[in-house]
């Protein structure tokens, strides 16, 4: 009898290993049972160890297996418990409905379903709605927990300098709170942020974490209240979500039952002191369109506005690192580059590579030929990292045989047993790392027509469009644009060596930063016209056949069809001249 082709998918959280002790070994032996018992053949294991199930983000064992199953690598995927697969629903809806697209039926140890039929989605769904409602319930019953703790004046976790958190509570870690008392004494003598963030990066005072103080770091001590003994709770809810969006004025703010590092009285006297050297800057009246995607050359950072007067009392318009601008010359220095050349030269570079389609078309020819072979070197490393994994393993089982023959070698081969187990470790981290990367590459070719057509428009709307609404397009369409390190001469400007376009018309991308960009190129075409949420809902569902017709009859093709995959970032594609140098990926 032909044996059914499955792989299974196991995940585990850190918090679950602690509170159930609901190891990955665990649900791989259930699981291996299974096979075994429905005549399974397990070609592939798909494990994500320490992953939340909040979010199919950053799960990279879970994209490889949705990869493999778009190539029909396997007829059914296994799972301990539908809730490994994912906590929402909507989640598990968008990954039971693209398996049932390439007929891969959905398989779970604790719950009986068989997603292929209308009564196995039917009682999908329903787990799938209790998975929900057991995650939203687990979290719910967690924060009545710490505003309990709160109210008590107990410390709720985090990271906070000045202290270590030993058993859930803030001992004072005596030399970083020599850090915390420099920052309030220098706020005490009336110094602002940029200056205090100088002094400390200059002595070589570092942050909890190791890495250089910015301005923001320093803002962000001197308006903790847990320096003066207080505990701060739920200021910010759903932070991972809604970021500073969720900023919530009716938070908990109590007496702690932890050491204070500051006065009170030196509390209220810098606090008397920043308000009253706070106050807004003057709005720049030239908005400046390439912040944050201009990327210093030396560090990499984003590049922010800066201005500077000339002898005549002129100002001029600049970016510089935002390194040097927030933490100082000792971390970066300012790579400045004049503000109106690179903006010309980024719409000039746009204009021209819409002007010449024979440009673009060159583009596009070799990055579809970099993208064809984009996985051969990564598979030649990982066939080389698994030949040294098995060697090493052997040598480690050889060692492990030895002590066990005669014990009192074990004193005499511990260093090298050490050593190996270390080298071992390493390689499979690597090998994690490269199985990550070959589950993003996608071979699929870029549309040349497709590109030209986007871009196009995109070119409309910038002619068209204010400087604010220039700047919001750019930062929609342009990942990062990299300039020259050195400048040709004193008198002249660095130039603009590499801009890196993103943008990704895949389903699962139209919910984000594509449908904005659609949204707005739509408010300067007729020939383009904005997706509506509903629709996006009902792509969901879509087969890839069917697709194509829905996008037609939103009046965005042959849009649909541009999707750029990440590739090698660090080889420009240069065409004709080495000013001419294009990257396209896609958006992630």
């Amino acid at each position: 009898m032909t044996k059914i082709r499955a792989v299974i998918y196991a995940r585990v959280s850190t918090e679950e290993q602690v509170r159930e002790g609901f190891s990955i070994a665990a649900q791989l032996a259930e699981l291996e049972k299974y096979a075994e018992q429905f005549n399974f053949d397990i070609i592939d294991r798909y494990v994500d160890e320490g992953a939340s199930g909040k979010s199919i983000k950053g799960r990279t064992q879970l994209q490889r297996l949705l990869k493999d199953a778009e190539k029909q690598k396997f007829q059914v995927v296994m799972l301990y418990k539908l809730d490994r697969l994912a906590r929402k629903l909507r989640d598990q809806l968008d990954i039971s409905d693209k398996l049932v697209n390439y007929n891969i039926k959905l398989v779970s140890l604790k719950e009986s379903f068989d997603t292929s039929t209308p009564t196995g989605m039917m009682t999908f769904q329903m787990f799938g709605m209790i998975a929900e409602l057991e995650r939203s319930n687990i979290i719910e019953r967690g924060k009545l927990g710490q505003q309990q703790r709160a109210r008590e004046g107990k410390f709720n976790g985090g990271v906070v300098l000045g202290y270590n958190s030993i058993n859930k509570e803030l001992v004072v870690n005596e030399s970083e709170s020599i850090i915390v008392k420099k920052i309030f004494d220098y706020a005490d003598e009336g110094q602002g942020l940029k200056a205090i963030t100088r002094r400390l990066n200059e002595a070589g005072y570092r942050s909890k974490k190791g890495n250089p103080f910015s301005t923001n770091a320093i803002k962000t001590i001197l308006n903790n209240p847990t320096y003066i003994g207080k505990i701060r709770y739920n200021q910010v809810e759903n932070w991972s979500e809604k970021r500073r969006k969720g900023k919530n004025d009716d938070f908990i703010l109590t007496n702690g039952i932890h050491e204070p590092i500051i006065t009170k009285e030196q509390w209220d006297r810098v606090h008397s002191k920043i308000k009253k050297r706070s106050y807004k800057p003057a709005r720049s009246y030239t908005p400046y369109l390439l912040s944050g995607i201009l990327k210093c050359p030396v560090c990499g950072h984003g590049m922010v506005p800066a201005r500077s007067k000339g002898n005549s009392g002129s100002q001029y318009r600049y970016y510089a690192c935002g390194q040097f601008h927030n933490k100082g010359k000792s971390i970066c220095r300012s790579n400045m580059i004049k503000a109106e050349y690179a903006e010309q030269q980024v719409m000039d570079e746009l204009h021209r590579i819409i002007a010449k389609p024979y440009i673009l078309k060159k583009l596009v020819e070799r990055i579809n030929q970099q993208r064809a072979n984009a996985e051969l070197p990564l598979l030649d490393e990982k066939k080389a990292i698994e030949n040294q994994i098995a060697k090493v393993q052997r040598k480690l089982k050889s060692l492990k045989e030895k002590i066990m023959i005669d014990p009192e070698l074990a004193e005499l081969f511990k260093p090298d047993l050490l050593a190996t187990q270390s080298e071992l470790n390493s390689l499979q981290e690597r090998l994690d790392d490269i199985t990550s990367q070959e589950a993003q590459y996608d071979n699929k070719p870029v549309d040349f027509d497709s590109l030209h057509t986007l871009l196009t428009k995109v070119q409309d709307a910038l002619q068209h469009a204010d400087r604010e609404e220039q700047k919001l397009l750019l930062q929609l369409l342009i990942q990062s644009i990299h300039i020259s390190k050195d400048k040709p001469s004193r008198r002249e400007s660095r130039r603009i060596e590499r801009i890196i376009l993103h943008f990704d018309f895949a389903i699962e991308s139209l919910h984000s930063d594509t449908t904005e960009l659609v949204r707005r190129i739509a408010s300067y075409s007729e020939l383009i016209t904005p997706i509506h949420p509903v629709a996006l809902d009902e792509m969901n569902n879509l087969s890839e056949s069917n697709y194509g017709d829905l996008m037609k009859s939103l009046n965005i093709l042959p849009l649909a069809m541009v999707r750029f995959p990440p590739h090698n970032l660090k080889s420009a594609v240069d065409l004709l001249h080495q000013d001419e140098a294009y990257e396209l990926v896609r958006v992630g």
